[in-house]
Protein backbone atom coordinates (compact mmCIF):
# COMPACT_ATOMS: atom_id res chain seq x y z
CA UNK A 1 0.00 0.00 0.00
CA UNK A 2 3.11 2.12 0.99
CA UNK A 3 4.22 1.82 -2.50
CA UNK A 4 0.87 2.54 -4.37
CA UNK A 5 0.23 5.74 -2.33
CA UNK A 6 4.12 6.71 -2.99
CA UNK A 7 3.33 6.82 -7.16
CA UNK A 8 -0.05 8.56 -6.60
CA UNK A 9 2.11 11.75 -5.32
CA UNK A 10 5.02 11.02 -7.25
CA UNK A 11 2.65 11.51 -10.27
CA UNK A 12 0.75 14.57 -8.56
CA UNK A 13 3.89 16.43 -8.17
CA UNK A 14 5.34 15.75 -11.61
CA UNK A 15 2.50 18.13 -13.91
CA UNK A 16 2.80 20.59 -11.01
CA UNK A 17 6.61 21.01 -11.50
CA UNK A 18 6.79 21.18 -15.21
CA UNK A 19 4.36 23.98 -15.64
CA UNK A 20 6.50 26.20 -18.20
CA UNK A 21 9.66 27.62 -18.54
CA UNK A 22 11.20 29.70 -16.19
CA UNK A 23 12.99 33.20 -16.59
CA UNK A 24 16.41 31.55 -16.35
CA UNK A 25 16.13 29.35 -19.33
CA UNK A 26 14.09 31.92 -21.25
CA UNK A 27 16.58 34.36 -21.00
CA UNK A 28 19.60 31.94 -21.66
CA UNK A 29 17.18 30.93 -24.80
CA UNK A 30 17.51 34.67 -25.66
CA UNK A 31 21.07 35.55 -25.74
CA UNK A 32 21.67 32.12 -27.86
CA UNK A 33 19.46 33.85 -29.83
CA UNK A 34 21.57 36.87 -29.92
CA UNK A 35 24.82 35.51 -30.35
CA UNK A 36 23.56 33.13 -33.12
CA UNK A 37 22.13 36.21 -35.10
CA UNK A 38 25.07 38.90 -34.69
CA UNK A 39 27.33 36.37 -35.66
CA UNK A 40 25.39 35.98 -38.68
CA UNK A 41 25.12 39.34 -39.47
CA UNK A 42 28.66 39.82 -38.95
CA UNK A 43 29.25 36.43 -41.48
CA UNK A 44 26.83 38.44 -44.33
CA UNK A 45 28.86 41.54 -44.00
CA UNK A 46 32.17 39.90 -44.11
CA UNK A 47 31.04 37.74 -47.51
CA UNK A 48 29.82 41.52 -49.11
CA UNK A 49 33.28 42.72 -48.65
CA UNK A 50 34.93 40.36 -50.16
CA UNK A 51 32.61 40.01 -52.90
CA UNK A 52 33.03 43.77 -53.78
CA UNK A 53 36.84 43.39 -53.01
CA UNK A 54 37.14 40.25 -55.42
CA UNK A 55 35.05 42.30 -58.59
CA UNK A 56 36.95 45.15 -57.86
CA UNK A 57 39.56 43.30 -58.80
CA UNK A 58 38.59 41.40 -61.66
CA UNK A 59 37.53 44.58 -63.11
CA UNK A 60 40.92 46.16 -62.34
CA UNK A 61 42.70 42.63 -64.04
CA UNK A 62 40.20 43.41 -67.51
CA UNK A 63 41.31 46.96 -67.11
CA UNK A 64 45.19 46.22 -67.34
CA UNK A 65 44.82 43.33 -70.00
CA UNK A 66 42.98 45.70 -72.01
CA UNK A 67 45.26 48.42 -72.09
CA UNK A 68 48.39 45.97 -72.41
CA UNK A 69 47.00 44.56 -75.58
CA UNK A 70 46.73 48.37 -77.46
CA UNK A 71 49.91 48.95 -76.08
CA UNK A 72 50.95 45.93 -78.27
CA UNK A 73 49.64 47.35 -81.23
CA UNK A 74 51.84 50.10 -81.47
CA UNK A 75 55.01 50.43 -83.03
CA UNK A 76 57.80 49.18 -80.26
CA UNK A 77 59.92 52.18 -80.76
CA UNK A 78 57.57 54.92 -79.84
CA UNK A 79 56.07 53.38 -76.60
CA UNK A 80 56.97 54.97 -73.64
CA UNK A 81 56.43 55.50 -69.60
CA UNK A 82 53.16 57.16 -69.72
CA UNK A 83 51.77 58.98 -66.70
CA UNK A 84 48.53 57.81 -63.88
CA UNK A 85 45.63 58.03 -65.57
CA UNK A 86 42.00 57.76 -63.69
CA UNK A 87 39.63 55.35 -65.52
CA UNK A 88 36.13 53.93 -64.62
CA UNK A 89 35.15 50.37 -64.44
CA UNK A 90 34.82 50.27 -68.30
CA UNK A 91 38.64 51.10 -68.40
CA UNK A 92 37.57 54.93 -70.29
CA UNK A 93 39.03 57.74 -68.97
CA UNK A 94 37.51 59.25 -66.01
CA UNK A 95 38.55 61.89 -63.74
CA UNK A 96 36.43 60.82 -60.89
CA UNK A 97 36.95 57.26 -61.95
CA UNK A 98 37.82 54.63 -58.93
CA UNK A 99 40.67 52.82 -61.01
CA UNK A 100 43.92 54.11 -61.50
CA UNK A 101 46.02 53.07 -64.60
CA UNK A 102 49.70 53.70 -64.69
CA UNK A 103 52.28 52.12 -67.64
CA UNK A 104 56.06 51.82 -66.93
CA UNK A 105 58.32 50.59 -69.88
CA UNK A 106 61.94 49.78 -69.10
CA UNK A 107 64.56 48.95 -71.81
CA UNK A 108 65.68 45.01 -70.63
CA UNK A 109 68.27 44.66 -73.77
CA UNK A 110 69.12 46.38 -76.77
CA UNK A 111 66.38 45.68 -78.72
CA UNK A 112 63.72 44.29 -75.94
CA UNK A 113 61.36 46.17 -73.85
CA UNK A 114 59.67 45.24 -70.62
CA UNK A 115 55.53 46.88 -70.11
CA UNK A 116 54.09 46.86 -66.91
CA UNK A 117 51.22 48.08 -66.46
CA UNK A 118 49.69 48.92 -63.10
CA UNK A 119 46.30 49.26 -62.18
CA UNK A 120 45.08 50.03 -58.58
CA UNK A 121 41.80 49.70 -57.60
CA UNK A 122 39.41 50.28 -54.09
CA UNK A 123 40.00 48.97 -50.79
CA UNK A 124 42.83 47.43 -52.31
CA UNK A 125 46.72 47.44 -50.45
CA UNK A 126 48.30 46.47 -53.50
CA UNK A 127 47.33 47.03 -57.37
CA UNK A 128 47.31 44.78 -60.04
CA UNK A 129 50.68 44.61 -62.21
CA UNK A 130 50.85 42.72 -65.82
CA UNK A 131 54.05 42.41 -67.85
CA UNK A 132 54.46 41.75 -71.06
CA UNK A 133 57.67 42.12 -73.08
CA UNK A 134 58.29 43.24 -76.24
CA UNK A 135 60.80 43.09 -79.22
CA UNK A 136 61.67 46.49 -81.15
CA UNK A 137 62.95 44.26 -84.11
CA UNK A 138 65.88 45.86 -86.09
CA UNK A 139 64.72 49.46 -86.01
CA UNK A 140 63.98 49.84 -89.42
CA UNK A 141 60.02 50.04 -88.58
CA UNK A 142 59.96 53.15 -86.89
CA UNK A 143 62.29 56.12 -85.53
CA UNK A 144 64.54 55.75 -82.17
Amino acid sequence: MTRHRTRRLAARRTPSARRGFTLVSMIVAIILLAVGLSSLASANASTIKLQTLAQNRTNAIAIARGYLEQVRTRDPWLVQTEASVRLGAEGTPDASGPYVRTMTVTETRQNLIKIDVAVSYPRASTPVVLTTLLFRGNGLSGAR
